[in-house]
């Protein structure tokens, strides 16, 4: 598809989601069915990259889209692919620690192509939320700190068997919250033993994205917006070596925003 029909059609998205009554500070929750309760598409924009012209200008914006899209479609094939997605998001977390490392000043204004304040391409609701149908059930993470890290280092249940896969072994929670050191989280795993079955099971706040690195690489083996399927399809293994996978907290609506992953570490089969 050629990248003009593709920014259109995001700019018509844009368009219906902002004409829809607020039912928070991102909106309505999709109503994708059960179980869909994954944050819809967001595309990051370089923390450079100019505002919006305003509504009215439908001309102006339409030249705006095209170029907000070339900015993140980098091999000019007018398509987004997964890798120059995981770029932008990279490159946005990176100007983000870099303002807050210098600390001078808050960095230049960033917008939604809605026009109000954000970071890029928003289409609906951005982000897990703690009040979605779908996880409204669930608890609160206790408080981070060091006394949950230092407990979550332990096994919560042993022989813990994954619905629907032959996985039986440790069931394990790895909590990430939105403050430093606690926005990151280390899942070990010795040679021949694997992880899968993961879920979510707490979760505070909204607008919460996190992705899972290998660390030795720092390549992205999972990412929010890859949605709940792929993810409790994930299976991490150790290899002959051992291998450190990261848990990492890209954003929340709050400085408390945290949100607990589950899953079971067991033996290769």
């Amino acid at each position: 598809m050629h990248a003009k029909t593709i920014v259109a059609l995001l700019g018509l998205a844009v368009v219906s989601v902002s004409a829809q009554p607020a039912a928070g500070p991102h909106g309505p929750p999709p109503q994708d069915g059960p179980g869909v309760w994954w944050p819809m598409l967001h595309i990051p924009l370089p923390p450079d990259f100019p505002p919006p012209p305003p509504p009215e200008d439908r001309e102006g914006r339409g030249v705006w889209f095209e170029k907000a899209f070339g900015a993140i479609d980098q091999d000019g094939d007018g398509l987004i692919s997964k890798e120059e997605m995981m770029a932008a998001i990279r490159a946005r977390r990176e100007a983000r620690h870099a303002r807050h490392d210098g600390g001078e000043g808050e960095g230049p204004r960033e917008d939604h192509v809605g026009g109000g304040e954000g970071e890029g391409f928003e289409i609906g609701p951005i982000g897990l939320s703690a009040d979605h149908p779908e996880l409204a059930g669930l608890p609160e993470p206790p408080p981070c700190g060091d006394d949950l890290r230092t407990s979550e280092l332990g096994v919560q249940e042993e022989n813990k068997a994954c619905e629907g896969s032959e996985s039986v072994g440790n069931l394990i929670f790895r909590t990430v919250c939105n403050a430093e050191p606690y926005n990151s989280e280390a899942i070990s795993l010795p040679p021949d033993r694997a992880a899968d079955c993961f879920d979510i099971e707490a979760i505070r706040g909204s607008g919460i994205t996190f992705e899972i690195i290998e660390e030795s690489t720092g390549n992205v083996v999972f990412n929010t917006i890859e949605g709940p399927d792929q993810f409790k399809r994930l299976v991490l293994t150790g290899g002959p070596s051992g291998t450190v996978y990261r848990i990492v907290l890209l954003s929340g609506d709050s400085p408390d925003a945290s949100i607990t992953v589950r899953f079971i570490d067991h033996p290769t089969f």
